[in-house]
């Protein structure tokens, strides 16, 4: 969508792809109902709600019919989610703009990102009978690397005295109550739920294929390859969302703690798949950290698949774009915050000389990829009003 052919080409990008709604809402998540001056959907914040924002900024300044030196294009993806193909499918058509921002942050103004991996651990077997342990019959949990999936199960054949077992372990560890046991003739079903959250911001959900793969590892399970693999990947991967497992936890000044989340796992009678999201202090040295990874999968005899490779985003504080948008923001809000960065990743990085800007602001949760997304009407009023200016500054 453009306004204007004259000067430099000013970008704004938003996608309106989403991630999986998931189960749980107050109120249906493709509805788009309006309660308490709030509008709640999957997308309305993250990032359906902050274009619609961006394109009627736009429209302010075309009927204010004011002549400017530069012109906008809003550019809609549909793939920001999965890979962002549509960002590099654009860039290989069409020039890039000369600068801009991404309404799909926080505000006031974004100026770096985390690195991000992507990653799989897998593994193939043949299990052995043992009327003495567990068997897996089969375990999946979570359906996205970049959500901290919300529930997980797992389902073990054993004899009787082993399904009475599975209940002494449970009064052992059940954090919060979060894990039930059902019997299903000689099949125990083991279910976790967690609490789903962005990825990036691991410390708001909890994870449900952590709980279980917590609960596995105190289970007598059948000596094999299958055993070995939920082994691993509980030692490596369950002890929370730092790394510590794998001996990659780390931080910095400027972009705080690397933060892990074990976003998809499936494992069957045949074999195991285990899919991560890794955001990494940007500054740090990266290649190092992925040999530390690869030592600690071959160690324990797992199979890693870098799945995606995604540099961090650095753009100094001190920046035209940056404190052009910084002024937008502290004039319009009456706010006085200054620039930060996020564990999340945009399109941003996919295009030189932009940030991520908005609609998160200070001291809000940040609830994209939740149950029960949305997105106020007073700030969706005040994202479009901030985007105005920060258009018209930058056009002027």
């Amino acid at each position: 969508v453009d306004y204007g052919t004259e000067g430099k080409k000013i970008g704004v990008i938003a996608h309106i792809d989403i991630v999986p709604a998931g189960d749980g809402w107050t109120y249906p998540p493709f509805e788009g109902r309006i309660v308490d001056g709030k509008l709640y959907g999957r997308g309305a914040l993250d990032d359906k709600g902050p274009l619609v924002a961006s394109l009627y900024a736009m429209k302010a300044i075309k009927e204010s019919g004011m002549s400017l030196k530069n012109h906008v294009r809003c550019l809609i993806g549909c793939d920001e989610e999965s890979g962002m193909r549509c960002a590099k499918y654009y860039l290989s058509k069409e020039e890039q703009p000369w600068g801009g921002f991404s309404p799909d942050g926080e505000f006031p103004v974004i100026f770096g990102e985390k690195g991000i991996y992507r990653f799989k651990c897998s593994d193939e077997w043949e299990q052995p009978e043992n009327e003495d342990r567990f068997r897996i019959i089969k375990i999946e949990g979570g359906t996205r690397m970049n959500v901290v999936p919300e529930t997980a199960a797992a389902v073990l054949q054993g004899s009787v005295e082993l399904l009475a077992l599975a209940e002494r372990l449970l009064d052992q560890y059940n954090p919060e109550g979060r894990i039930t046991l059902e019997q299903e003739g000689d099949k125990l079903v083991i279910k976790a739920q967690g609490m789903s959250a962005h990825s990036s911001m691991p410390w708001q959900g909890v994870s449900a294929n952590n709980l279980l793969l917590n609960f596995l590892r105190r289970m007598p399970l059948t000596p094999s390859a299958a055993e070995q693999y939920i082994y691993a990947l509980a030692d490596l991967f369950a002890d929370g969302h730092e790394g510590k497992g794998l001996g990659i936890a780390c931080s910095d000044e400027v972009f705080g703690q690397l933060t892990l989340s074990l976003g998809v796992l499936n494992v069957d009678s045949k074999g195991g798949s285990a899919s991560f999201d890794l955001r990494y202090p940007s500054l740090g040295e990266r290649e190092a950290l992925w040999e530390k990874i690869s030592e600690a999968c071959k160690a324990r005899s797992l199979k890693l698949t870098l799945l995606q490779d995604k540099p961090g985003l650095y753009v100094p504080q001190d920046s035209e774009m940056v404190q052009c948008l910084l002024r937008a923001y502290q004039e319009t809000s009456g706010r006085k915050e200054g620039p930060i960065t996020i564990g999340g990743g945009t399109y941003c990085r996919t295009m030189k000389n932009f940030v991520a800007y908005g609609p998160v602001f200070p001291g809000q949760k940040e609830l994209a990829h939740e149950r029960d997304e949305y997105i106020s009407i007073d700030d969706l009023i005040l994202c479009t009003k901030i985007y105005a200016q920060a258009l018209y500054s930058l056009m002027k």
